[in-house]
């Protein structure tokens, strides 16, 4: 259903849209009771969210409202520019459809012990479709007030013009030999018309699907017959990181991978495996999903609505440290978030933290706040060279009389699992 907006409600999209111009723009979600946020390509949920200009099934969007109760939640979708700041381009130049729209597909959760509404939806659609390529956002507000935001949420749309590959290096840097991974990209330009290959041209290269910690506006160290090469020869580097912990609760009657035991009171409560501090121990592999989440309940066919949430118990056994730990991975929306702060215990000399979670397979780690910003597991988890890390490229075009970032191309990691 359309949104009908008076001038009053205009006046106010103006507002915000002349406020959030120059602002970088970060994933969000404003409220606790706003669970299991997503948004993914239709029926891969566990990849990035992106999907190519000009196909009917892009991506599928989906939240929880815990609150239990109908509200007036709407949506609307903008444009950005590579640096996730608002673009200056009309609505009409980026988007078919309109401005605001309801979101009108929900159903109330069933047999479950906690419940909840779920909300979906598809992009794009009938009402919102992206004329071109580029960084997006989608915002739900409620009270059909676009000032009162409650999830955003990034995802891009590209063209299939020129041909990205990668490659993962140990770190040449003889300080972070043993901890960064250093990644090298080549671009294949299949023909695409440059004029100006470092003002024209930027690379973006995303670890594990991360935002927050991705290396931006990438130049090509060498150019050779069409192909850029960007070897950066220890100037850029990822920390190596380590591979993720993993637990299973699609089956709540039953102990799955990672649980210790599950108890069902007025909803279930899982107790996961403890673990150890291993900031000290050397790498070890296991197979994970580099700290995704796939929401699954085995005994249904419908989990979006079927699934059944529960308290799960971190624990982590570790002398106190001098920094704040956190649970960490696609479960916090890869933030530092004050919901997954773990408390210490003297008594048992470890830390915990119990989170209210949806069935399904997720990955985690134990992070802290790294010196100088970010994320880092140095303290809690070690850093490693040889972890298996996926990396995402973006490749972006603005060319003489080209009014915005256009993508061109996109290197999508394989698959983890």
């Amino acid at each position: 259903m359309n949104m009908s907006v008076n001038k009053s409600v205009t006046f106010v999209i103006l507002l915000i849209s002349s406020l959030l111009k120059g602002q970088v723009l970060r994933d969000t979600v404003a409220y606790e009771y706003l669970k299991t946020v997503q948004i993914a390509p239709v029926g891969t949920p566990l990849d990035f969210p992106a999907y190519e200009l000009g196909v009917k099934n892009g991506l599928e969007f989906s939240f929880d409202d815990m609150a239990y109760e109908w509200n007036n939640y709407a949506y609307k979708i903008f444009h950005c520019t590579k640096d996730w700041e608002k673009s200056d381009l009309l609505i009409n130049q980026y988007l078919d459809g309109f401005d605001g729209n309801y979101l009108n597909d929900f159903a109330i959760s069933v047999g479950t012990f906690v419940p909840y509404t779920h909300y979906t939806l598809r992009v794009p659609n009938v009402n919102a479709r992206p004329r071109i390529s580029g960084n997006y956002i989608l915002e739900v507000y409620q009270n059909d007030d676009p000032t009162d935001l409650i999830i955003r949420r990034r995802f891009i749309v590209y063209e299939d013009l020129v041909l990205p590959s990668v490659q993962v290096l140990r770190a040449t840097d003889l300080t972070n030999f043993s901890s960064e991974q250093m990644v090298n990209a080549k671009v294949a330009l299949a023909g695409y018309p440059i004029q100006d290959y470092f003002q024209d041209l930027d690379l973006s290269i995303l670890q594990n699907r991360r935002w927050d910690n991705a290396l931006t506006r990438l130049k090509p160290t060498f150019i050779n017959d069409g192909i850029l090469e960007y070897n950066f020869l220890g100037e850029y580097a990822f920390e190596g990181g380590v591979e993720f912990h993993s637990f299973d609760t699609k089956r709540l009657n039953q102990v799955g991978m990672g649980v210790k035991v599950s108890q069902l009171d007025t909803c279930w409560s899982v107790y996961l495996e403890e673990k150890k501090n291993r900031s000290i121990a050397v790498y070890s592999f296991q197979n994970d999903i580099n700290g995704r989440r796939l929401i699954q309940r085995a005994d249904v066919g419908n989990p979006d609505l079927a699934g059944d949430y529960c308290w799960v118990d971190f624990f982590m056994e570790s002398p106190e440290l001098e920094v704040p730990v956190y649970v960490y991975g696609q479960l916090s929306n890869w933030k530092l978030d004050p919901e997954f702060k773990l408390s210490y215990n003297y008594n048992k000399q470890a830390y915990t933290v119990r989170v209210l979670l949806k069935q399904g397979y997720y990955n985690y780690v134990f992070a802290h706040p790294r010196e100088g910003g970010g994320v880092s597991t140095v303290l809690t988890e070690g850093n490693h060279w040889q972890t298996k890390n996926d990396y995402t490229l973006i490749m972006y075009n603005r060319g003489m009389g080209l009014r915005y970032d256009r993508i061109i191309g996109y290197f999508k990691p394989s698959s983890a699992l």
